[in-house]
C-alpha cells in the first residue's frame, strides 16, 4: 500500500513511501529506481505518512502520524542524514532560504538545523493543547503558519516565532481535519485542504475566511482515500491555487477572487490517493491504486503541465 509521494522542485526525482517501511526514489522521466531504503528507526517497521523535499532538492524528510521519529535522507543517494526524536509528526516546512526545518510534532513546533541534524528550538503547546496537523512557510521566509486539528490557523513571525494572528476556520468535520497548508509569497493568504478535499482560503491580514471551495463526494469509496493531500500550491501572484480535483482523479486550478474552478487534468485511474506538486518544474505526481477499493498494485503517474494562456 503506497501511501505518500513527493516530487523534487526541479522535477528530476520522485520519492514514494508505503504503509510498511519502504522509501523508493525514481528518476523522472525514465522511472528508473535510483535508491531504495527501509525506514526502520529503532529497527521497528512503521508506515510512512509524509515525504517532503528541501527547496534545493538535496534532502528528503519522512514523517509518520504515530511514529516516534522523523528521518532526513540524502536525496541523491538515500543515505541517512539524521534521525530526530520528534513524535507524531504530521507536517514539515523547509525555510525557503535558511538551512532550517520547521516540524509539526503533536502540539509542538520544532525548529531543526538541517546541517547539524539537531533540534535547536521548540515551541510547545503552540495551539493550546490541540495537535498541529500542517505547517508552512511563506515564500519570502518571514511567516510561519500552523493549523490544528480543530481548524485553528496561526501565523508566527519568523524567526522570533511571535504570534501574529489567529483565525478559526468554519466548523464541521472537514475544517477539523486539515491535511495540507499553503501560504502566498507574502503570507497575506493561507489555504488548507480538508481530509475530504474541501479547500478553505483565509485572508490572514483581515483574519477571516475569504473563500471555501467545495468538494463533491462522487469518486468510489470517496472518504477513504483522501487522507494524504500534501498538494496545495499558490501561484506567485497569490490569486490562483492548485489543488486536487473534486473527484480525486486529477488536478484543478482555483481562482480565489472569483471562486471559480478550472479543471487542469484528469487521469484514467479510479482515483488518486496522494498528490505532489513541483510548480518550479511545472509537474505533478499522483499515486494511483489498482482498483476502486484502493488495492494494489499501485501506479505512479507524473505529468508535465504546459501553460498556454491564463484562464478567463
Amino acid at each position: 500500500m503506497v501511501n505518500a509521494v513527493a516530487l523534487s522542485p526541479n522535477g528530476s526525482l520522485v520519492v514514494v513511501g508505503d504503509f510498511a517501511d519502504d522509501l523508493i526514489a525514481r528518476e523522472v522521466p525514465s522511472g528508473v529506481e535510483r535508491w531504495k531504503v527501509r525506514v526502520q528507526p529503532g529497527r521497528e517497521r512503521r508506515r510512512i505518512d509524509g515525504v517532503f523535499f528541501s527547496p534545493d532538492a538535496s534532502l528528503v524528510v519522512t514523517t509518520g502520524h504515530e511514529a516516534q521519529t522523523l528521518e532526513v535522507w540524502d536525496a541523491a543517494t538515500g543515505r541517512s542524514v539524521a534521525v530526530l526524536d520528534i513524535a507524531r509528526s504530521r507536517g514539515v516546512a523547509f525555510h525557503p532560504s535558511e538551512r532550517v526545518l520547521a516540524v509539526a510534532g503533536a502540539a509542538t513546533i520544532h525548529v531543526v538545523d538541517v546541517d547539524r541534524g539537531q533540534v535547536v528550538r521548540t515551541l510547545p503547546n503552540a495551539h493550546a493543547g490541540d495537535a498541529i496537523f500542517a505547517i508552512a512557510f511563506s515564500a519570502d521566509g518571514q511567516t510561519l503558519a500552523t493549523i490544528s486539528g480543530e481548524g485553528s490557523l496561526k501565523l508566527w513571525n519568523w524567526p522570533a516565532l511571535v504570534l501574529r494572528s489567529s483565525t478559526t476556520l468554519s466548523g464541521g468535520l472537514e475544517a477539523m481535519s486539515p491535511v495540507s497548508l499553503a501560504l502566498t509569497r507574502d503570507g497575506t493568504r493561507a489555504a488548507s485542504n480538508g481530509i475530504y478535499g474541501r479547500v478553505h482560503v483565509v485572508h490572514t491580514a483581515k483574519g477571516r475566511e475569504e473563500r471555501i471551495f467545495a468538494n463533491v463526494a462522487q469518486a468510489p469509496n470517496h472518504g477513504m482515500h483522501a487522507e494524504l493531500r500534501y498538494s496545495l500550491a499558490f501561484t506567485d501572484d497569490g490569486n490562483w491555487l492548485f489543488a486536487p480535483d473534486s473527484h480525486d482523479r486529477g488536478l484543478r486550478l482555483l481562482h480565489v477572487p472569483s471562486g471559480k474552478t478550472y479543471p487542469v487534468l484528469q487521469g484514467e485511474g479510479p482515483f488518486y490517493k496522494a498528490v505532489a506538486l513541483a510548480l518550479p518544474a511545472s509537474m505533478v505526481a499522483f499515486l494511483r491504486p489498482g482498483d476502486d477499493q484502493g488495492r494494489g498494485p499501485y501506479g505512479l503517474d507524473v505529468w508535465r503541465l504546459n501553460y498556454q494562456a491564463a484562464p478567463r
